[in-house]
């Protein structure tokens, strides 16, 4: 005891001279610290010899959004975000995945960031070498990024920033880097985009170096403490030190802004000038490099040796997360007291220290364990599947194999259940019996071992009886002795899952498929069924009753409440699938799924009727994949125990009852995003202004500076007195942020209904409905609409009446015009007919004019034909070959009122005039016809149009040529045209009007014409065209003659009604016939 007090007070030790008083001094204070590095190391190898868990952990990676998987800096900014920086740039985490980078916000710097800080106004500024940014969010989704440059001065030891921190003036302080960790040197102030160095100013050595620069927002001051362990305050450009002789090494906040100061292992609190000393962390000096302050004063660290795992120190016990990482970058609690991980090669992790626990592979965890259960000497068992039985230790979980007594049993079913003196009964695998474990002996109930897997028990102690049901039958046994009193047969072969008493003394089986009611007397028995409809559901996975009396049935389709009036079920909208089991703790029910593990205010539901819920699962700690059947314990120190399929889990159940805080969510406001304007009304219905079309909501939160404990909720718009967009009927994704935005809402009646789909606590399932109601603009409301109508209805009466008044002087005028009209019309029609007629008599004039060119021309040389051939004296000759004039005269005089005739009367007009200018020329021309046997001969075309190319060709290609020559006729039809070629190898055009002067192209005029007025008609154009081949081909001689026109052309209507229809086969090329080729 002498000791101990010379060593925790240094002027005890001796009394010496002054000058050895120093000396004294030291060697007391270092043998002090190493009595508390001894103690501390005693205490910490104590601490890992406590209750092996690990603590609820979330990793994050490259997958979730990381842009690296080396940390280096984390800060929570005053809405509560986390800004994480890695070695490729600035990550933001506002509780949804994934995180945002620089691929959401291409404007976030991309390189490492050492160190950031947020300004009250809420403003972030962040620092890499000589790169400063001031970054402000515009919105969920605007981002405002400007850059400044760090003038560190001449002689930086490295140009790289350290001890980040904002004061109240809206100012920042730092100091540079040194090789030292922790260690600081000279003081910079940036303020208005510039940085100064003020290190002479408040220090004597320019190269002052610095352990701490932290803003004290509380007291509006900067606390500073230099390497010596000093420990000063600025205030009002003053500088003046605090007095503790304590060494401060660093200086720390925890996260709502409280400054503590490390002094070597020993923490103390800073209050306004004192430091309060809250205790002693028992480990190396060495492990306290990297720490953070948590809200209730407890320090974490990461351990420097062995298994790097990161622990923390609450002022009792040193606490081990038994989450081992690579070295650790950064510690941060944020201001839910979670603590995130900044390390340098697996990511970034988040440990919630008052949250769920787990054991898994590395405590001991056996696989295939399904149940939980504690013993009468208060000893907690796991049962497994093919692995036996295991126990809790100290060290963790280890398998024991001193529960049987020469049968080992290695198959327990996750059906293990208590009485009501604490004897746990379990159930083993088919065939293997059910057993009584009272801590020590473990015995088996008789007859359980040639049934197949029991699964349901209940322990009837006010008649001394256990009662366990088979698939064909109820046991009854007698407590005491275990001895099979009777047997109760039942109707079906089923698998039933458990046994509850009702408030009548009635027995609820459940089962599969079939559910059975027995009332504890009798050999008969009572079926529930679904199909019976006397159930709702087809499977009872368990049956609780509480103290209301009242049945709580866990099925496949929910969680369903028995008042023995009717069913109702329990949170439908969110507690929808399997229900594995549902137990009472306290006013709280226990409910566990397959997704995972919610929790039910029950005396809440009762009083008012309000189904207030919590839900477990990754994203809040709980890291069990499924709840099992009948997986839950509450053990007499108090813990919560749920087996799941991977992990075993535990609470403590003080802490459970923290997270189930109430969480008052819904509505809290409305802003007029164009006026800035909040509106708050707690009327049933809310009325907004026609401007106030572009809205904002506002929801409650829990907590308004930390959006990462904010609810999630869904919403949904309806427009009520109108057809409403469908985009808004359907319920909206999940959002995680505190407001919602409608834009360009017209006016009307809406209402928005918004639900939690989680939250940090209770929240209740009601939905949220508020109703408002948008006010037209003045040109739409009522009064102004009727004032409209009257003014309207009052000018159309004055309309009306000077209408009336005008009619009789409109009446002769109109009377007039109309008459006048009619005349016009009629002159007009008559006018176009005359137009009309005129345009076809000019056209016959002119084909007649043509006609009549040539039949002087023609006859001559008919005559002269005949002539020789009376010489000849050929009688038969000179006969065919006036048959042929006749004929060519008799086209002539049949069709002198037609423009336009068929392709067979043209052809045959052709043939005779071939054949009499054979008669004429000789050999010395020949002509070579090629009329396609597709070509029908009843569609139409102007009158000798073949003829006159067929003319043309003799008379300028081929008569001035002395060898003669050869005219080519070709008729086809192709995609319902039909087209002509005349083709001739005579002198060519430019020969031919030096031999012919005279010749106008009168008839290729008409035919122009002709095309024109066909054109009207159609829509397919005709057209004509005329090559010649010299210049075409050279070496070739002679001139083409196209033309092209539709088939069966639509012909004008004079034209049509004198113009029959000729069905006559096209004219084929005979032995005697000049169309014939030679």
């Amino acid at each position: 005891m002498g000791v101990w007090r010379c060593m925790t007070n240094p002027c005890n030790l001796i009394r010496q001279c002054p000058a050895r008083r120093m000396n004294s001094i030291r060697l007391a204070s270092f043998l002090r610290h190493l009595l508390f590095f001894a103690i501390g190391a005693i205490g910490f190898c104590g601490a890992d010899q406590s209750l092996a868990q690990q603590f609820a952990d979330r990793k994050y990676g490259v997958y979730d959004g990381l842009t690296y998987a080396h940390v280096l800096r984390l800060h929570q900014d005053r809405a509560g975000r986390l800004w994480i920086s890695t070695v490729y740039g600035l990550n933001i985490y506002d509780g949804t995945l994934p995180i945002s980078n620089h691929r959401r916000f291409p404007q976030l710097p991309d390189v490492n960031i050492d160190e950031m800080v947020s300004m009250p106004d809420g403003t972030l500024w962040a620092n890499t070498n000589v790169r400063m940014f001031k970054i402000n969010l515009t919105g969920p989704t605007g981002l405002a990024i400007k850059e400044f440059k760090v003038d560190y001065g001449p002689g930086a030891v490295q140009r790289r920033i350290r001890f980040l921190t904002a004061d109240n003036r809206d100012q920042l302080w730092f100091t540079t880097r040194t090789a030292t960790p922790n260690v600081g040197q000279r003081l910079y102030c940036w303020r208005q985009g510039q940085n100064e160095d003020v290190t002479r100013r408040f220090f004597s050595k320019p190269e002052q170096r610095f352990r701490g620069v932290l803003a004290d927002q509380a007291n509006r001051r900067l606390l500073i403490a230099t390497e010596d362990g000093r420990l000063w305050q600025l205030n009002d450009k003053q500088l003046t030190e605090i007095r503790s002789n304590v060494g401060v090494t660093q200086l720390l906040a925890d996260p709502i802004g409280r400054i503590y100061a490390l002094a070597g292992t020993t923490l103390y609190r800073i209050d306004g000038q004192t430091l309060h000393r809250l205790y002693d962390v028992p480990v190396p000096e060495s492990y306290l490099v990297c720490c953070a302050v948590g809200l209730h004063g407890e320090l974490a660290f990461q351990k420097r040796v062995g298994d790097l795992d990161v622990c923390w120190y609450d002022g009792k016990t040193v606490v081990n997360s038994h989450i081992s990482t690579s070295p650790v970058d950064h510690l941060l609690f944020d201001r839910q007291g979670e603590l995130w991980i900044a390390t340098s090669h697996n990511g970034l992790f988040h440990l919630r220290l008052n949250g769920w626990r787990y054991f898994d592979y590395s405590e001991g965890w056996l696989d295939e364990t399904n149940s939980v259960s504690q013993d009468r000497n208060g000893k907690i068992w796991f049962g497994s599947w093919g692995y036996g039985l295991s126990r809790l230790t100290a060290q963790g979980i280890v398998a024991d194999s001193t529960y049987h007594q020469g049968r080992l049993i290695r198959y327990f079913y996750p059906a293990t259940r208590h009485d009501t003196e604490g004897n746990i009964v379990f159930a083993s695998g088919e065939n293997q019996g059910v057993f009584h474990f009272d801590g020590e002996h473990l015995r088996s109930f008789p007859g359980t071992d040639t049934t197949g897997i029991i699964a349901a028990f209940y322990d009837d102690s006010a008649r001394n009886r256990y009662l366990l049901a088979t698939t064909r039958s109820i046991l009854i046994y007698n407590r005491r002795t275990l001895a099979l009193t009777d047997v109760i047969a039942v109707p079906f072969d089923e698998q039933y899952n458990d046994i509850e008493r009702d408030k009548f003394g009635r027995f609820w089986i459940g089962g599969y498929k079939t559910n059975l009611i027995w009332d504890g007397r009798s050999r008969s028995v009572q079926t529930l069924r679904k199909t019976d409809k006397r159930l709702p559901v087809q499977m009872l996975n368990e049956i609780r009753r509480d103290k209301r009396g009242n049945l709580w049935l866990s099925t496949d389709q929910g969680l369903w409440l028995y008042d023995y009036k009717r069913y109702r079920h329990i949170a439908a909208d969110y507690i929808q699938k399997t229900i594995t089991y549902c137990r009472f703790l306290g006013r709280y029910l226990i409910i566990g799924t397959l997704e995972g593990l919610f929790v039910m205010d029950m005396e809440r539901f009762y009083q008012s009727g309000e189904e207030w819920i919590a839900y477990f699962d990754m994203d809040n700690g709980f890291r069990g994949s499924q709840c099992l059947f009948n997986g839950y314990l509450h053990d007499t120190q108090g813990r919560v125990w749920i087996p799941t399929r991977d992990r075993m889990m535990m609470i403590p159940e003080k802490q459970l009852l923290n997270l189930l805080k109430p969480v008052q969510a819904g509505i809290h406001s409305f802003r007029d995003l164009r006026t800035g304007q909040t509106i708050v009304d707690e009327s049933s219905e809310l009325r907004l202004s026609s401007g106030q079309n572009d809205i904002e909501v506002i929801f409650r939160e829990p907590e308004a500076h930390n959006i990462l404990a904010n609810t999630t909720y869904s919403y949904r718009l309806e427009r009520l007195d109108g057809q409403s967009d469908r985009a808004h009927l359907e319920w909206s994704a999940p959002v995680k942020r505190r407001t919602v935005t409608f834009r360009n809402l017209t006016d009307g009646r809406y209402r928005l209904t918004i639900k939690v789909v989680r939250a940090n606590g209770l929240w209740n399932t009601r939905p949220y409905v508020q109703v408002f109601r948008i006010a037209p603009p003045w040109w739409a409301t009522w009064w102004f609409r009727t004032c409209l109508i009257v003014g309207v209805v009052a000018g159309l009466a004055y309309l009306r009446v000077r209408q009336v008044r005008a009619v009789s002087r409109r009446r002769l005028k109109t009377a007039r015009t109309q008459r006048r009209l009619a005349q016009l019309e009629t002159e007009a029609a008559n006018k176009q007919k005359q137009l009309a007629e005129a345009s076809r008599q000019r056209a016959l004039l002119e084909l007649r004019a043509i006609t009549n060119q040539i039949d002087p021309h023609f006859v001559s040389n008919f005559l002269m034909t005949v002539q020789s051939v009376a010489f000849e004296n050929d009688p038969e000759t000179i006969v065919s070959y006036l048959a042929k004039f006749g004929a060519i005269f008799r086209n002539q005089l049949t069709s002198r009122s037609r423009v336009f005739w068929t392709l067979g009367e043209e052809l045959e007009f052709v043939n005779n005039y071939l054949e009499l200018e054979h008669v004429r020329f000789g050999d010395r021309i020949r002509f070579s016809v090629d009329v396609r046997s597709d070509v029908p001969a009843n569609t139409h075309l102007p009158k000798m149009l073949i003829q006159g190319y067929v003319s043309n060709a003799i008379k300028h290609g081929l008569e001035n040529k002395p060898e003669g020559g050869t005219v080519q006729l070709t008729v086809r039809q192709a995609d319902d045209r039909l087209f002509i070629c005349v083709e001739d190898d005579g002198v060519g055009l430019d020969l031919a009007k030096q031999y012919r002067r005279r010749s106008t192209g009168r008839g290729l005029s008409i035919n122009e014409a002709i095309f024109n007025q066909l054109n009207e008609y159609n829509n397919e154009p005709s057209w004509q065209r005329i090559t010649d081949l010299i210049k075409m081909e050279p070496g070739r001689c002679g001139v083409r003659q196209e033309a092209s026109i539709p088939l069966y052309p639509k012909l004008p209507p004079e034209e049509a009604a004198v113009d029959p229809v000729d069905s006559r086969p096209v004219p084929k090329p005979d032995a005697s016939s000049a169309l014939n080729p030679g």
